[in-house]
C-alpha cells in the first residue's frame, strides 16, 4: 500500500511540474499596426522574466512572440508603443484578462484592439493612464 501511494505521488508531481507546460501549451501574441501607412511603430515588450527588446512594426509588417503561461495563471507581458510624437503603454497579455492561445492585437491611435475570432469582433482598450504606469520606461 505504501509503495502505491509513493508511485501515485511521484506521477502527480511529474504531471504538475514536468508536463504542465505540455498540457497548457504555448500562447502566441501578434501585434499589428493600424497607424498611417507611413508611420513606423516601435514596440518593446517585457515580462517579469523576459525582455523581448525593440521591434519595428509597419502597416504591412507585424511582430509576434510565443511563450508558455505559468502554472499559477499570473503571466503578464507589458509593452511600450512609440511613434512620432506619441508614447503609450499597455499590458499586451494579462492572463487574468486574456483567455486566448492566439492573441491578435491591432494598435490604433486611441489604443489596442484584440480580435475575438469566435465572435468576429474586436475588444478595444484605452492606453494605460500616466498615473497607472508605475514601471520604469522600457525604451
Amino acid at each position: 500500500m505504501r509503495n502505491s501511494s509513493a508511485k501515485c505521488l511521484y506521477i502527480c508531481s511529474l504531471l504538475v511540474t514536468g508536463c504542465a507546460a505540455d498540457i497548457f501549451g504555448k500562447t502566441y501574441v501578434e501585434i499589428n499596426s493600424n497607424l498611417s501607412a507611413a508611420t513606423t511603430l516601435t514596440v518593446h515588450c517585457k515580462s517579469k522574466n523576459d525582455d523581448l527588446g525593440d521591434h519595428t512594426i509597419t502597416s504591412t509588417r507585424a511582430w509576434g512572440f510565443k511563450f508558455r503561461p505559468n502554472f499559477f495563471k499570473t503571466t503578464l507581458f507589458f509593452c511600450s508603443f512609440a511613434w512620432p510624437n506619441e508614447f503609450h503603454r499597455f499590458d499586451i497579455y494579462d492572463e487574468n484578462r486574456d483567455e486566448c492561445t492566439e492573441c491578435i492585437w491591432t494598435v490604433f491611435p486611441n489604443g489596442p484592439c484584440k480580435l475575438n475570432e469566435t465572435r468576429g469582433i474586436n475588444f478595444c482598450y484605452p492606453w494605460k493612464a500616466s498615473m497607472q504606469l508605475g514601471r520604469k520606461p522600457l525604451m
